[in-house]
């Protein structure tokens, strides 16, 4: 469009109108931040993610609570210990699903969280015990679904974007 304006302006038909732009290499900040904002957003959505799991079990343990049903299990002879380790068991069947996908993606998209892997797979461990312990407090479903997703996804948006920002700054 600019070239045919200059060509009636000009009154030269041979008239050329080249742009040429070379913009100058990003700095190396400039190249921090977006790589940071790349890894702040993947935290963010695995904690949401990660969440949903957590509410998932919370919500199931308070509902077992209030029908009674553990209750009853035990009256019919099933021992504490194994009600117990039959739930962290199924428990950590669901969640190894969800970390092996996780490390399968971070390993085919090349995104360059080589230790991770190792904090994830140990991740489990920690936080079914934390929630079976905090599900004691609810006494609802539906506040145990809301205040466990506000919760963890607090917990883990903040402690990723202090890691991240550990991992971005230098230690002086």
């Amino acid at each position: 469009m600019y070239e045919s304006i200059l060509k009636v302006a000009t009154n030269n038909p041979q008239f050329r109108f080249k742009t040429r732009n070379s913009p100058w290499p990003p700095t190396y900040p400039v190249q921090n931040r977006a790589a940071g904002e790349s890894t702040s957003d993947v935290l963010f959505q695995m904690a949401i993610a990660y969440s949903q799991v957590i509410m998932a079990v919370v919500v199931y343990l308070v509902k077992e609570r209030m029908n009674g049903l553990k209750h009853l299990q035990i009256i019919s002879g099933m021992q504490l210990k194994a009600y117990w380790a039959a739930n962290f068991v199924f428990d950590l069947l669901k969640w190894s699903f969800l970390i092996v996908t996780t490390i399968i993606l971070w390993f085919a998209f090349e995104m360059g969280y080589v230790s991770a892997w190792a904090v994830l797979l140990m991740f489990p461990f920690a936080v079914i015990p934390f929630t079976y312990v905090t599900s004691f407090i609810f006494t609802d479903t539906s506040t145990a679904q809301t205040l466990t997703l506000v919760l963890h996804v607090a917990i883990m948006a903040i402690g990723t974007s202090v890691i991240f920002t550990f991992r971005v700054l230098p230690i002086l």
